[in-house]
C-alpha cells in the first residue's frame, strides 16, 4: 500500500492504540501532515480508559505542540480511519467506526486483521521508520520538518531501547537522515525523563526476582506492566552478572508480551535469539549483543497450551514459561562447528554440487569512494564496516546480499560485463562513509547505493564444493567474520572440494538457486 492510495478520502482520522507510547505518536503525526498537505480533514486522536499521563509523553506533546486528541466517542463516521502502531480489532484498540479502515503497523502480522488496505512490516523496529519510509516514497521529506524528524526520531528511540534493539536497515536509515538540530535540547529532555521513582522500583523487584538457569548461563527476569524502555534497563543490568551469558527481561501489555533479549558470548547472537523464542508467536531481531522482540496474546496463548496442555489467562506467566522451554530447546538442539580446525566434520564423503552461472551483481569499490576510506555497507543481514582498498570489489549473491572480494579472486572466478545489473530485494544495499561529504569534493555525498554503480557479471563454472543437509540448527564459526553463520534445518554445510575443512553455510533456498549436482 502506498499512502496515494488513500488520498481520496477528505474525511480522515488517525488512530493509535489507547495508552499510545512515542511510535505511536509520531507516527501519527507524520500521516496527519502528509494528509493535511493535500487538502484533508484530517484529527489524530486515541481512546481507551483514560489520557496520556507518562511523563516523557505528556513533554512530548506541550514540547512540540502535537494534536493529539484523546476521545472516547466520534460524533461521525469518517472517510477512513487509519490505525497506526496498532492493528484494527485488537484488543488495546478501542473501535471506532469508520467507512474504510487502514491499517499501519509494525507488530507481528495478522492476515485476520487485515483490512484491503494494509501496511505492515513485522520486522521493522518501531512504526516511525515505515511511516517514514512511506512519506518518502511520494517525495514528502519528514527530514525537512524539524518537529516531524525529532517526533519520528523520539519514536524509533523509544521503540528500540534507546536505538540498541535497531531490526532493520530501514530504521538505521532513517535515524541517520533525520534533521533535528533545532530540537536538540528538547530530545535530550525528552531522553533523559523516561524513568518515573515508580518505574525504577518495578526494575529493582524485577532483578530481585531472576529466574537464573546456571547450567546454560540464561536468566528471565519478569517485570510488572510498565514502559517497555525499562525492561532494557533491566537487561543491561543482568547482563553484567558473572554466571549470565545471555538474558530476557520480558513484561506483558494490553496487546502481548515485550522482550528486551541481550548476551555476550561468541556462541549466542542476540538478535538470533530472540527470533528464536519468538518463532511463529511473535517478532523479533536487533544486534548482535542488544536486541528486543515481541510476542502476541492469543498465539501466545495457544503455544502454551500446546506445550503446557492447559490454559493460562496470566501472559506474563504463559511468556516466562514458553521462554523457557524454548530457551533450554536452544541451548540443547544446536551444534557448533569452528572452521579450519582438526574438529570439523569430515563432509567429503558428501554429494559434490557446482555453483550455476547465474548473472551477479559487482561494483569496484574505488568507482564510489576514494582508496583508504572507511565505509559501512548496509544489507539486510546487518552492517559491515570496512576500509576501501585499491582491489576491493563488491559483490551483490542471488538472494541480494553483499560480501567483498579482492580483485585476483574477483576475476579469476567471474567474467564482468559493462551491463547495468537490476537489483531485486527488499532493501537495496548501501554505501555509507562517517566522513563530511566535502571531504570527497563539491556534490559528493556520503551514503550510496550499490545498485546505482552495480554491473552484472556472471561467475566461471568454478570448483565443486561437497554438502551436507543439516538436521539440526548448526553454527559455524569462519576465520573471516566475528559472526557465526547459522544454519537451520534443510540448509547445509558446505565445503569446497580442494579444502575440505574450510566449511561454511548455504542457505537452502540460495543452494536450490545458485547450486547443481556436478554429477
Amino acid at each position: 500500500m502506498r499512502l496515494s492510495d488513500l488520498s481520496g478520502y477528505n474525511n480522515i482520522v488517525i488512530q493509535g492504540h489507547d495508552n499510545p507510547d512515542a511510535d505511536a505518536v509520531a507516527s501519527a503525526y507524520g500521516l496527519y501532515l502528509y494528509f493535511l498537505s493535500l487538502g484533508k480533514n484530517v484529527r489524530m486522536i486515541y481512546g481507551g480508559k483514560s489520557e496520556i499521563r507518562k511523563s516523557n509523553l505528556m513533554l512530548m506533546l506541550e514540547k512540540l505542540d502535537l494534536p493529539f486528541e484523546y476521545v472516547t466517542e466520534l460524533n461521525s463516521e469518517p472517510d477512513l480511519l487509519l490505525t497506526v502502531d496498532c492493528q484494527y480489532g485488537e484488543k488495546n484498540v478501542q473501535r471506532f467506526e469508520g467507512k474504510t479502515v487502514a491499517i499501519i503497523d509494525h507488530h507481528m502480522a495478522r492476515p485476520e486483521k487485515y483490512t484491503e488496505l494494509s501496511e505492515i512490516r513485522d520486522n521493522y523496529g518501531a512504526c516511525a521508520t515505515i511511516v517514514w519510509d512511506m512519506l518518502k516514497n511520494e517525495s514528502f521529506e519528514p527530514a525537512k520538518n524539524e518537529i516531524l524528524s525529532t517526533a519520528l526520531y523520539y519514536g524509533l528511540f523509544m521503540d528500540t531501547g534507546k536505538l540498541q534493539e535497531i531490526r532493520h536497515p530501514k530504521d538505521k536509515d532513517m535515524r541517520d537522515e533525520l534533521e533535528f538540530s533545532l530540537n536538540k535540547n528538547v530530545l535530550t529532555l525528552l531522553e533523559n525523563s523516561n524513568i518515573s521513582s515508580e518505574e525504577l522500583k518495578i526494575a529493582g523487584n524485577a532483578m530481585s526476582k531472576v529466574d537464573y538457569e546456571t547450567g546454560n548461563g540464561f536468566a528471565i527476569a519478569e517485570a510488572e506492566r510498565c514502559d517497555p524502555n525499562i525492561l532494557g534497563i533491566i537487561s543491561d543490568a543482568l547482563i553484567e552478572v558473572d554466571s549470565v551469558g545471555s538474558c530476557m527481561a520480558l513484561c506483558a501489555l494490553d496487546d502481548g508480551v515485550k522482550l528486551s533479549v541481550r548476551s555476550c558470548e561468541k556462541e549466542t547472537r542476540a538478535d538470533e535469539l530472540a527470533q528464536y523464542v519468538t518463532a511463529g508467536i511473535g517478532s523479533g531481531g536487533g544486534h548482535m549483543r542488544k536486541s528486543g522482540g515481541f510476542i502476541v496474546n492469543d498465539l501466545l496463548a495457544e503455544e502454551y497450551h500446546r506445550l503446557v496442555g492447559e490454559k493460562c489467562d496470566d501472559m506474563a506467566l504463559a511468556a516466562h514459561t514458553v521462554i523457557k522451554i524454548r530457551m533450554d530447546e536452544y541451548f540443547k538442539n544446536q551444534d557448533y562447528v569452528y572452521a579450519g580446525t582438526d574438529d570439523v566434520p569430515d563432509i567429503s564423503g558428501e554429494p559434490l554440487y557446482r555453483k550455476k552461472c547465474l548473472p551477479i551483481g559487482y561494483v569496484k569499490a574505488t568507482d564510489m569512494y576514494p582508496e583508504g576510506t572507511s565505509v559501512t555497507v548496509r544489507m539486510l543481514e546487518g552492517d559491515l564496516p570496512f576500509v576501501i582498498k585499491p582491489e576491493t570489489y563488491f559483490i551483490i549473491g542471488i538472494e541480494g546480499e553483499v560480501y567483498k572480494n579482492d580483485e585476483a579472486y574477483f576475476l579469476s572466478h567471474n567474467n564482468p560485463t559493462d551491463e547495468p545489473y537490476e537489483f531485486v530485494g527488499e532493501y537495496a544495499p548501501t554505501v555509507h562513509t562517517a566522513v563530511k561529504a566535502d571531504t570527497f569534493g563539491e556534490g559528493s555525498e556520503t551514503r550510496k547505493s550499490l545498485k546505482d554503480y552495480a554491473k552484472t557479471c556472471i561467475p566461471k563454472e568454478g570448483s565443486c564444493v561437497y554438502a551436507k543437509k543439516l538436521q539440526r540448527r548448526t553454527k559455524v564459526f569462519v576465520s573471516w567474520s566475528d559472526n557465526y553463520m547459522l544454519g537451520k534445518p534443510g540448509d547445509y554445510l558446505a565445503a569446497r572440494k580442494e579444502n575440505p575443512k574450510d566449511v561454511y553455510i548455504i542457505n537452502k533456498d540460495i543452494m536450490a538457486k545458485s547450486y547443481e549436482r556436478a554429477d
